[in-house]
């Protein structure tokens, strides 16, 4: 089942957030679409207002509309603090869109509300009262990610023994979260399934996240690549969105690129830094096509992700320099020390 896509409304106490839900809730599910709605309630869905807000987005028609924080959930329709990807996997299944109060952190695209109007992720703004306007929006927001995403799959390498590190790389957490987490919920709703290719983390990903071990152990990350191209190619899929667990700072502005960038007629479209020759293999969308000259690399030992790319003329997004540090991975504890002391 296609993971549905997240937008975020974010904005200060009392500017207006759960009322243009309301509204956008009527005016969208009006026009067929089936829409869940999701309150972030900072200090815990058993306060009152979280239960209020929830009913009232309910009322509006979210199916269903769900308050989460750190002491639970609050669910009106048919721990840990849970993420807007957790939430939707476990409760809005077959919904076209969750709409998400709050979680300005996260990485879902987001409409923000002040006292000027609403800002849209796109740096569309409109009128305090334009709602039909933003239900507009939304809706072709919607139809550009479903297209954009449309039959790819996104999966994490975690399969490497990373042995420079000394410890589990799958295991990574970075500004007190866990890599893995971080970018499943970078993944969600951009890509119609999330899975994790290689050994079997553990506590690494959320439990909506799909896995799957390598089917060539030892053969690097182009083992894993093969490992999620069957996946893909099991699932009725045409591509799958690599990204290795080693690559704490890759963000969704990234993924859209590439997404946005890719060409469905190469093998593979992958990232590349600027004034660089070499396209970044994990971060990248290897088309099935790519599975069969794959194969016959893997039985021939050439294991270079980086040389595989060069063979079938991978296509290249270039990526603009202020992004470049999303692509940075961390192979050892200086690097992670380096990292962390960057920001």
């Amino acid at each position: 089942m296609r993971a549905p896509a997240i937008l975020c409304v974010t904005g200060e106490s009392g500017s207006g957030k759960t009322t243009l839900l309301e509204a956008l809730l009527g005016a969208l599910t009006a026009s067929g679409l089936r829409v869940a709605a999701i309150k972030h309630a900072a200090c815990g869905p058993a306060a009152g207002a979280a239960g209020k807000d929830s009913r009232r987005l309910a009322a509006a028609g979210a199916r269903p509309a769900v308050a989460a924080g750190p002491g639970g959930l609050v669910v009106e329709g048919p721990s840990e603090e849970m993420s807007p990807a957790e939430v939707a996997a476990g409760l809005c299944g077959g919904c076209d869109l969750v709409l998400a109060e709050g979680y300005k952190h996260s990485p879902h695209e987001k409409l923000r509300v002040g006292p000027d109007g609403v800002s849209a992720a796109d740096g569309t703004g409109f009128a305090p009262q334009d709602h039909d306007a933003v239900a507009a929006w939304v809706r072709r927001w919607l139809q550009r990610r479903r297209k954009r995403g449309e039959g790819v799959i996104g999966a994490i390498l975690a399969g490497g023994r990373s042995r420079r590190m000394g410890f589990d790389k799958a295991s990574l957490r970075v500004d007190g979260r866990g890599v893995l987490a971080r970018l499943a919920e970078t993944l969600a709703g951009r890509v119609e399934e999330v899975w994790v290719i290689g050994r079997a983390p553990g506590g690494g990903p959320p439990g909506w996240v799909r896995r799957r071990l390598d089917r060539r152990p030892d053969c690097g990350p182009l083992g894993g690549i093969e490992t999620a191209l069957h996946a893909a190619a099991g699932g009725g899929h045409a591509a799958a969105l690599v990204v290795a667990c080693d690559m704490p700072r890759l963000g969704p502005e990234a993924v859209d690129l590439l997404l946005v960038g890719r060409d469905r007629t190469a093998a593979a479209t992958a990232l590349r830094l600027p004034g660089t020759e070499a396209a970044e293999p994990l971060a990248a969308v290897y088309e099935v096509a790519a599975l069969e000259p794959l194969r016959r690399a893997l039985d021939e030992g050439r294991l270079s992700a980086t040389a595989f790319l060069a063979r079938v003329e991978a296509a290249a997004v270039e990526v603009p320099p202020d992004m470049a540090g999303q692509l940075a991975n961390v192979n050892t504890p200086e690097d992670l020390e380096g990292l962390q002391a960057g920001g």
